[in-house]
């Protein structure tokens, strides 16, 4: 069963269920965080139900009391499987290492490849906790601009400029958070030869994978070459795809057997792993009885996306990026106001909840991230009371 939220069951309606009434009655921070004549639109959550194979998974290992000390082998192995398969790494399961969701591999790339001052290129906007991970170390970060202007273009002789005998390591998000960006083949090229020639570690984020738009097709960074595949950490996760945040479950891959052994090290004791429950699913989200899943769900998306594209070009003074990847978009308000203005004006007024574009970076000014995985009646609300807090201004 559903819980008593959702109606319609496996309906074809199934991604477009939600109700701004029955998110407020459902669990979970994104839809509690505010008063609740506030839409949430600032955390990266969908407002979507949890597929049923999923439940099944979780309720299985329940009833067979699988909550003990267990070895999480099984697991790495079918994330070995399906990395080889999918992301085109011949990975096995000494290749993998399981961590509570994907910002704890960001801590631990920066603590294997960096020192003290020493340089980590991160792209500007880029999802925060990329320059918060770099606290830990002492390092410092150096901003790869990215602007909407450019179509949010990977600029690799701007990337060239910004590299010195300090740098140590580069984050790279792809799809990116939050300009919603999918590199293409020749950027990440471009990157893996920058690295490979200075001999820089990189660390990628793939969890958005599987959310792309208009037939494009993801292409992992490390299955690219042997010589950037040994520089190259990549960690995936299971929330974007299939809003299972709270199972706190990611993995991360490095072939390199020096670098695999360091992560490990400096995982070791205060990370460990994810529960059992976690990995009780993490095979159904992996292979394909959750293709179904994969399809339906940017079906939705896609007719989402051209509902927010049609209802932002009516407000006056708003752009946005073109969203290829991600169910975040990030329009940018041209009303002499600043992000957190405009996040106060929305809020205050509009009684919606975004992010501000600085929380990414200062190429974020005068934008906001709105996250549109619900339902087009909440979406259709969200623009009506959009239009009528922008008239205000």
């Amino acid at each position: 069963m559903f819980p008593y939220r959702w109606k319609g069951m496996y309906s074809g309606d199934f991604f477009n269920l939600a109700t701004i009434e029955g998110m407020l009655g459902a669990p979970g921070l994104k839809w509690h965080e505010y008063p609740p004549d506030v839409i949430p639109l600032w955390l990266a959550d969908p407002d979507f139900p949890v597929a049923m194979e999923i439940k099944k998974a979780l309720i299985n290992a329940v009833h067979d009391e699988d909550l003990f000390y267990s070895n999480d082998l099984p697991t790495r192995e079918a994330m070995a499987e399906k990395i080889t398969r999918r992301n085109r790494i011949e990975a096995t399961a000494d290749d993998i290492l399981i961590t509570q969701g994907v910002i704890p591999p960001m801590w631990l790339a920066v603590r294997h490849a960096c020192k003290a001052e020493d340089e980590v290129i991160v792209t500007d906007p880029m999802y925060h906790h990329f320059l918060s991970a770099q606290k830990v170390a002492g390092s410092k970060p150096v901003a790869w601009n990215l602007r909407l202007e450019e179509g949010y273009r990977f600029d690799i002789e701007r990337l060239k400029g910004i590299v010195t005998p300090r740098t140590r390591l580069i984050f790279v998000c792809n799809p990116h958070n939050p300009a919603g960006r999918v590199m293409t083949e020749e950027e990440l090229r471009g990157i893996a030869d920058i690295a490979v020639d200075n001999e820089i570690a990189v660390m990628v984020d793939e969890l958005w994978e599987d959310i792309l738009f208009d037939g494009r097709q993801h292409i992992t960074l490390a299955s690219l070459s042997p010589e950037i595949e040994r520089l190259t950490m990549t960690t995936w996760g299971f929330s974007k795809t299939f809003g299972v945040a709270g199972l706190r479950m990611g993995y991360t891959c490095a072939t390199d057997e020096e670098m695999m052994t360091s992560l490990r090290m400096h995982s070791a004791d205060c990370m460990r792993g994810t529960s059992n429950l976690a990995r009780a699913a993490a095979p159904v989200m992996l292979d394909h009885r959750l293709d179904w899943w994969r399809r339906d769900i940017m079906a939705h998306l896609h007719k989402v996306r051209d509902l927010c594209y049609n209802r932002l070009d009516e407000l006056p003074g708003v752009t946005y990026p073109e969203l290829e990847g991600t169910y975040l978009m990030f329009p940018r308000f041209d009303y002499g106001k600043t992000s957190e203005e405009l996040y106060e004006h929305m809020l205050n007024v509009g009684k919606l909840a975004f992010s501000a574009g600085t929380d990414y970076g200062s190429q974020g000014e005068g934008q906001l991230r709105m996250c549109i995985a619900t339902s087009e009646a909440i979406l259709n609300e969200v623009f009506d009371r959009m239009e009528r807090a922008l008239a205000k201004l």
